[in-house]
C-alpha cells in the first residue's frame, strides 16, 4: 500500500469543531481511517482545551496509543505507555489570587480551575460547558483566595458582558504577571487565563520531537483561537472550513468541508495523496 512508503508523521487534531461533529460524536468514516494511519506507524494526537477526563473516552473510541494534548498543553500524557514523560503545567496558585484580586467582581459571574482530581469553583451554578463536567471530582466552592490550596493547570473566568471594557479589565489583571495572556472564547463568556509558553503548538513540538518526527512532518488541525499556536508549529496547518476568518488566515491550508462534513477526514486524504516524500 501507498502508506507504506510515506514517512512517520505526526498528526494533531482539535476535538470540538474539528474532529467532532456539532453533536460531539466522531464520523465512523474519520475514526476507521485515523486507525488506519496509526497502523501505518504515524502519531495521532487529539489536541483539546478539555480536561482528561472530557478527551480520554474519544481516545478509547478510536482505539488510540499515542499521546493526548489536554488543558490547551498544560498536561500532555500517553495513556498507553507509561515510559512517556507527562509534562503537567503548575499554574501558580498565588497568580491565580492576585489575577482574581484584580478584576471588579461586577465583571465576572463565575471562576473555575482545576487538576485532574479537583475542581475550585467562585461559586456554586452549572453554567459551564457540558465538557467540564463534575462527575467523580472533588469541587470546592468560594473565595480563591481562601481555598485555592495548590497549583491547578488552568484558570477559565465566566463573565457577565462581553464587551471592550470587560476584555479590557481581564487583560490589565492578567498582563500584571509576565507571560500571562487571555484567550476569549469566540462570541462565548467565557474566557481563559494562560502561559504564552504553554500551547498546544509547544506541546506539538515536545512530542514530535520525542518520536523523533522533524516538524515539516506534522500536521495540524484546528478551528479556534487555542489552535493559532499549534496551526503555526505545524509543518503544514490546516483550518477547518467552519473556522474563523482569523483562524483561516494562519493556516497554510483550509479543509474543503465542515466538521459536521468530514472535513477532517478529507484533508487528510488529500494531503497524503498529493504529498511527494
Amino acid at each position: 500500500m501507498i502508506f507504506k512508503k510515506i514517512p512517520r508523521h505526526v498528526i494533531a487534531m482539535d476535538l470540538d469543531g474539528t474532529l467532532l461533529t456539532d453533536d460531539k460524536t466522531i464520523d465512523p468514516r474519520t475514526k476507521r481511517y485515523l486507525r488506519h494511519l496509526e497502523k501505518q506507524g504515524h502519531i495521532i494526537v487529539l489536541a483539546s482545551g478539555r480536561p482528561y477526563r472530557a478527551v480520554i473516552n474519544y481516545y478509547k473510541e478510536i482505539g488510540l496509543k499515542s499521546p493526548v494534548i489536554c488543558y490547551n498543553g498544560a498536561y500532555v500524557v500517553n495513556p498507553s505507555d507509561e515510559r512517556f514523560p507527562i509534562a503537567n503545567f503548575d499554574f501558580p496558585a498565588t497568580i491565580i489570587k492576585d489575577i482574581y484580586a484584580n478584576i471588579d467582581p461586577k465583571y465576572i459571574t463565575n471562576i473555575m480551575v482545576e487538576t485532574n482530581e479537583k475542581i475550585w469553583f467562585l461559586r456554586r451554578g452549572d453554567d459551564f460547558p457540558g465538557f467540564l463536567w463534575k462527575d467523580n471530582m472533588d469541587i470546592a466552592y468560594g473565595d480563591l483566595r481562601e481555598t485555592l490550596n495548590e497549583n491547578p493547570m488552568t484558570m477559565i473566568i465566566k463573565v457577565r458582558n462581553r464587551d471592550a471594557e470587560t476584555e479590557q479589565a481581564l487583560i490589565q489583571a492578567a498582563s500584571r504577571h509576565p507571560g500571562v495572556k487571555v484567550r476569549f472564547w469566540a462570541l462565548m463568556l467565557f474566557s481563559e487565563i494562560y502561559f504564552d509558553h504553554i500551547s498546544k503548538g509547544h506541546a506539538l513540538h515536545d512530542i514530535a520531537k520525542y518520536f523523533g518526527v522533524p516538524l515539516e512532518r506534522t500536521l495540524a488541525f484546528g478551528d479556534a483561537d487555542n489552535d493559532i499556536e499549534m496551526l503555526s508549529m505545524a509543518g503544514v496547518g490546516f483550518a477547518m472550513q467552519n473556522a474563523d476568518h482569523a483562524i483561516k488566515a494562519k493556516a497554510d491550508f483550509i479543509t474543503k468541508y465542515t466538521n459536521n462534513e468530514q472535513g477532517l477526514l478529507h484533508g487528510l486524504k488529500s494531503y497524503f495523496r498529493k504529498a511527494r516524500f
